[in-house]
């Protein structure tokens, strides 16, 4: 399990961190920031609406003091992104098949 480092956290955060931390549980936040880093449905706010956060900066700080594992990028995403942008700058055309990631389209099991 990913581990919270209390030396990440500056002075005037630390009562509203573990505030939190003693409201939610290490588990909890731990799975939530596992969640805003892995799924693209999973924004700032809805952790922050989870945890029960009240300020931008708590959130930050928060993510911060916690060693969790960011997924590795997705190189073909970023290869599709960086080509539709240089299309889209140029003042070209973009291909159908550029303008949706490749996770949106249609999967049969």
């Amino acid at each position: 399990m990913s581990k919270f480092i209390p030396e990440r956290v500056r002075p005037d955060y630390r009562a509203d961190i573990q505030a939190i931390r003693e409201r939610q549980g290490d588990e909890a936040i731990v799975d939530w920031i596992e969640r805003y880093y892995a799924s693209p449905d999973v924004d700032r706010d809805d952790v922050m609406i989870a945890l029960d956060i009240n300020y931008i900066g708590t959130f930050y700080e928060l993510v911060r003091a916690y060693d969790v594992d960011r997924p590795e990028p997705d190189k073909v995403e970023e290869a599709r992104q960086l080509e539709m942008m240089r299309l889209l700058l140029d003042g070209k055309e973009v291909p159908e098949n550029l303008r949706k990631p490749a996770s949106w389209t249609r999967q049969v099991n």
